[in-house]
């Protein structure tokens, strides 16, 4: 009973961890492409964790035959190989040859899980740079409390604190964030293809 707490709670860790990453990987991929430096953007942890779930996701669920396979022929073989190994070996042997094989098992299961964490990573920054890439460009003009009272410019990012525009001045890409007590309201105009 004990053993399957702490296998139920370690796999609850090592997802928990997995999701996080490939959420972090995809944003810090998506700001990098429009040139925003992701240490400067304060994302809320569930967005982080819906991110990185919905990027798992789609990684399984593209790979979903590959994965059932995979499965139900560990399975099968795992079957074969406990009935082959009982009803040939004898005795008390056949429990050391198990503990043998459950402790090659862990060690397996270690390396997939850093392969799929490494391929999740890997996979959601390419998400967050395609993303990133296909994105236009939302033009908005902020009305702030500030002297020059408006700045228009390319929406990047919108939370609840903060609004991040991206305009130019001479020739040179500049970011202005704009927390939620200055300013008072915010135009839109219709997406474009820049």
């Amino acid at each position: 009973m004990k053993s399957n707490l702490l296998e139920f709670f370690g796999g609850a860790f090592i997802f928990t961890a997995l999701t996080y990453s490939t959420g972090k990987g995809y944003f810090n991929s998506y700001f990098r492409k429009i040139s925003v430096d992701p240490s400067l953007v304060d994302l809320s942890v569930d967005q982080i964790f819906f991110e990185g779930g919905r990027q798992i996701t789609l990684l399984l669920s593209d790979s979903l035959v590959v994965f059932f396979t995979v499965a139900i022929s560990y399975l099968i073989f795992s079957f074969v190989l406990s009935f082959v190994i009982r009803r040939k070996v004898s005795g008390n042997y056949h429990e050391e040859i198990f503990g043998k094989l459950s402790s090659f098992k862990g060690l397996l299961l270690i390396g997939l899980f850093i392969w799929f964490s490494n391929f999740s990573f890997n996979s959601a920054m390419k998400s967050g740079e395609a993303v990133a890439t296909k994105a236009g460009c939302i033009i908005v003009t902020v009305h702030n409390s500030d002297k020059n009272g408006e700045q228009s410019g390319c929406l990047v990012y919108k939370t609840v604190d903060n609004i991040w525009v991206k305009y130019s001045v001479k020739e040179k890409v500049m970011i202005s964030i704009f927390p939620r007590d200055n300013f008072y309201r915010i135009d839109t105009m219709a997406p474009s293809n820049k």
